[in-house]
């Protein structure tokens, strides 16, 4: 039939394709955020069940795989009130997959933190049936040992704390069978006439026979949210964000302030749970007030926020001094870092993109790049010169390579000759792949360091690496040295040559 998005979902449906006649898709998929997906199920039910009685109309199953029987069975079963019937498989584990193993190791983790117990438990029994593990598998000392290879990541020390849960509750892990060429072939041969079946995931994997199958048969809707930090991305984020604020404040007659929206969004990132939690006590807090402004955000909300890696190099290649601690301190204690030498790398992988940046500008090649350059003229006159600035870099680095071989290989003649194989390098400007607006703004950074500064910043970088991995310095006293020493111009040796 169809695949529409959330935001088009209502106008997709007052089309007529998802009201109540014998012409409406019979299968429906909703996927993709939680909190989205669960407006669209609200939606959906309003659409095809009108006024009428949900408690008689629509049955929801919680979406284990064993589940599925039943509700086939039920789907398939003729009411005897009303020819209306909704069977929803709600959370659905159906495209769970080794393949997306590390997304369902975030949602434990993310329902563990917010202390969604039941929820993280479920996810939990879901990753041990997708790994083919049982509770007993992990009866021994370390479980954490068994699961971290399998892609728990690093942070695994809470497991102890769930496993107690599930042993506690008596939890089994769920048979790993595949419900799936059950489902597709009920969904192939049809359901009664009006009656509907409502499939809700945080998941899906598009390369599954059943999706492909849901889409052609009955409407897919995409509920997801672009995650990253492209213009576009941080837009959509925003815009959701926006409107849940609107939607959680009108039932009560109230309005936030922009500013008090962006310190709102500060707090607590891109988490619509956490946003409509905190809507709830900044409404209680203020009382009476109609207005929401910032000292309220405030004084009356913790920062759960946790910040990406790049907020903090960005931080420091800009020498803003105050946002890069700021940073430091909420990655350092966010637990995702287990030993302060990731963020020491990642401030070194900066200091050399500038370092390289640097030495185009002062080359010939980057006599096109002005101070001021504005972005089209960027592309149009000095993106060719960083192109022919990286192949000549890429020369020296293959002849480098060859150069140090202890035995180079000899060339072979004829149709057998093998081609030279060009270095490849993280030190490239524009690497493939990479969009162009990243290196412009790593060349106007540039511009704040002179040359002796970069140099001085990489040589005091590898004596913090040395430090943090010979002594028992403070890994937080070390980067934050390294830190003032790069925000502060006088306090880098600007005399290296």
């Amino acid at each position: 039939m169809a695949e529409t998005t959330y935001h088009d979902l209502e106008h997709c449906l007052s089309k007529g394709e998802g009201q109540s006649t014998s012409k409406a898709p019979s299968v429906y998929l909703l996927y993709g955020e939680e909190v989205l997906y669960k407006k669209a199920f609200e939606k959906l039910l309003n659409t095809l069940l009108g006024e009428r009685p949900r408690d008689i109309h629509c049955e929801k199953l919680e979406g284990f795989n064993e589940n599925v029987p039943l509700a086939l069975e039920r789907i398939n079963t003729y009411s005897l009130l009303s020819s209306c019937k909704i069977v929803a498989l709600t959370d659905a584990r159906l495209f769970y997959s080794r393949q997306n193993i590390d997304r369902i190791w975030d949602r434990t983790a993310r329902a563990f933190q917010a202390d969604e117990m039941k929820k993280a438990a479920r996810y939990f029994m879901d990753l041990l049936s997708v790994q083919n593990l049982t509770l007993e598998d992990l009866g021994g000392a370390s479980p954490e040992d068994l699961l971290r290879p399998l892609g728990g990541g690093k942070e695994t020390d809470w497991i102890h704390a769930l496993l107690d849960y599930c042993r506690q509750y008596g939890l089994k892990v769920p048979a790993s069978v595949d419900p799936q060429q059950e489902l597709q072939k009920a969904i192939e041969q049809g359901f009664p006439t009006e009656h509907y079946l409502i499939i809700t995931t945080p998941l899906v994997d598009k390369r599954r026979t059943l999706y492909k199958t849901i889409r052609e048969k009955g409407l897919v809707v995409d509920c997801s949210v672009p995650l990253g930090d492209r213009k576009a991305d941080r837009m959509a984020q925003e815009t959701l964000l926006n409107e849940a604020v609107a939607e959680g404040l009108e039932p009560y007659g109230k309005r936030m302030e922009p500013a008090a929206q962006r310190a709102l969004y500060d707090m607590t990132g891109f988490d619509l749970r956490t946003l409509a939690t905190s809507l709830e006590k900044l409404v209680h807090f203020t009382g009476e007030r109609t207005v929401i402004g910032v000292d309220d955000v405030r004084r009356s909300l913790h920062r759960t926020r946790k910040d990406p890696l790049y907020a903090l190099t960005e931080a420091v290649s800009s020498r803003q001094l105050s946002q890069s601690l700021f940073f430091l301190q909420s990655l350092l204690t966010s637990g995702d870092f287990e030993h302060p030498l990731p963020l020491l790398a990642a401030i070194a992988n900066q200091m050399r993109r500038l370092l390289v940046a640097k030495d185009f500008a002062e080359s010939p090649y980057g006599r096109v790049w002005q101070s001021g350059c504005s972005y089209p003229q960027f592309q149009s006159q000095v993106m060719p010169a960083i192109k022919a600035f990286d192949e000549a870099l890429q020369k020296k680095l293959t002849a480098w390579n060859e150069t140090l071989a202890a035995q180079p290989a000899k060339p072979k003649k004829g149709k057998g000759a093998k081609k030279k194989v060009a270095v490849q390098s993280d030190l490239l400007m524009a690497g493939k792949g990479r969009s162009p607006y990243p290196v412009y703004k790593t060349l106007q950074k540039a511009e704040q360091f002179s040359r002796g500064e970069l140099l001085g910043s990489i040589r005091m970088l590898g004596d913090a690496d040395r430090r943090l991995k010979r002594s028992g310095s403070s890994g937080r006293i070390v980067l934050e040295h390294v830190i003032l020493s790069i925000c502060q111009p006088e306090a880098t040796d600007s005399n290296v040559v």
